[in-house]
């Protein structure tokens, strides 16, 4: 599926297991690219980027859970990119206890060097901006990407739900913080694009998020 706001367009991949969603932004006239999030298996994305020519120029991950991470070093080995985390969830990224991998079978450790992104600090693609929202909960350093009036909420904020705090690391009340204090801030206009399942609009999920309290 497709979607186009201004001179981008945004490609949808759910992938793996648990359907974790890998988002692909991109402009067809300038033919850059970002992606967000990096879940196995990457041939579909991975394929897509290469068959129309573009111009990767970024990875963001939303957080260090297994399942956003899981395709990262083989995707980083065809892609030699500079790939973005929140400094608190580097624990996640290197550390298999820390980001769940052992629980599914397997030993996830990036070795490769991250840049830090925070809130504050924009990231461009192009002249299109990248702006970081922190949204400590479902993990110390989980993030939200907000590109015009696109959200990438990661774990945090979904359909009629939100991001699970029972994991190491969790904290329901920073949870609910940056829900209410940070995102519930935004444009209600704005469609929000989670880590898992369909998209919603933000102001739907202010009026009837069950969760929400």
């Amino acid at each position: 599926m497709n979607k186009k706001i201004e001179e981008l367009e945004l490609k949808i991949f759910p992938t793996g297991g648990l359907g974790t969603n890998a988002y692909l932004v991109f402009s067809q006239k300038t033919k850059e690219a970002f992606l967000v999030d990096c879940p196995s298996p990457i041939g579909e994305y991975s394929d897509f980027i290469k068959d129309n020519h573009l111009d990767l120029k970024f990875l963001i991950i939303t957080h260090g859970h297994c399942d956003h991470i899981d395709g990262l070093e083989d995707f980083l080995k065809k892609f030699p990119i500079p790939f973005y985390i929140q400094e608190n969830d580097l624990p996640m990224l290197i550390n298999p206890l820390n980001n769940g991998s052992l629980a599914f079978g397997s030993v996830i450790s990036i070795k490769q060097e991250p840049i830090f992104c925070k809130e504050g600090e924009d990231i461009f693609l192009g002249e299109h901006r990248l702006q970081i929202i922190e949204t400590p909960g479902h993990t110390p350093g989980s993030i939200a990407i907000l590109v015009s009036d696109w959200l990438f909420s990661g774990d945090t904020l979904f359909y009629h739900s939100v991001g699970r705090t029972d994991f190491p690391f969790s904290n329901s009340e920073h949870l609910m913080k940056s829900i209410k204090k940070k995102i519930f801030n935004l444009n209600p206009q704005i469609v929000v694009y989670p880590g898992h399942g369909r998209q919603t609009i933000l102001g739907e999920e202010i009026e009837n998020n069950p969760f929400i309290r």
